[in-house]
């Protein structure tokens, strides 16, 4: 997965592996070495053996792997014993090695839109479980384009902005009868 920070590579990629009912690991690229690339192809290898799951390896920053890194998972895409899915913001082409491109489809995301920005804000302000709602907060025209323009096309940035501008507003107004 191919896209700007921000643009989904990370919540796509989890949605494959639910949607598919497979194991799910989260490797960062940035903070793993050979070390850790064994200890989740040997994890790998137990789920599959012992609970009859495939095991997603999803490894964001792919591109801050260096060769030798890259290799150690070569055998195991082949063998279909781990899929391979990495998030990366530079081009593939020029950070996967060929031998592991080859084996991958490059799906490229986009900065997200104003439209679909406007969407993610309208739900976290509705979502009462995992989001502001709880709060009854109301965002007017204008903030909203600020907070859209403000984050370059990028979810988290929009997100962590919102909930950055709702603790503000929240001080600001003090406690509520319910104690929030």
């Amino acid at each position: 997965l191919w896209g700007p920070p921000g643009s989904g590579k990370t919540t796509l990629a989890r949605v494959v592996a639910q949607s598919t009912r497979s194991h799910f690991v989260h490797f960062s690229a940035v903070l793993s070495g050979i070390k850790e690339i064994r200890a989740v192809i040997e994890e790998a290898r137990e789920q599959l053996n012992h609970h009859g799951k495939r095991t997603i390896l999803f490894v964001d920053e792919i591109h801050r792997f260096n060769k030798a890194q890259q290799d150690a998972f070569l055998h195991h895409v082949e063998s279909g014993l781990l899929t391979l899915i990495g998030a990366t913001t530079e081009n593939p082409s020029f950070e996967v090695i060929a031998a592991l491109l080859s084996r991958c489809r490059v799906v490229t995301l986009k900065a997200l839109s104003e439209e679909e920005l406007r969407i993610i804000l309208c739900q976290a302000l509705a979502d009462e479980a995992r989001g502001l709602g709880r709060h009854r907060l109301t965002l007017d025209d204008a903030a909203a384009d600020h907070l859209i323009r403000a984050s370059g096309g990028d979810a988290r940035t929009v997100l962590n902005n919102l909930e950055m501008a709702s603790f503000l507003t929240l001080a600001h107004q003090g406690p509520t009868d319910d104690g929030t």
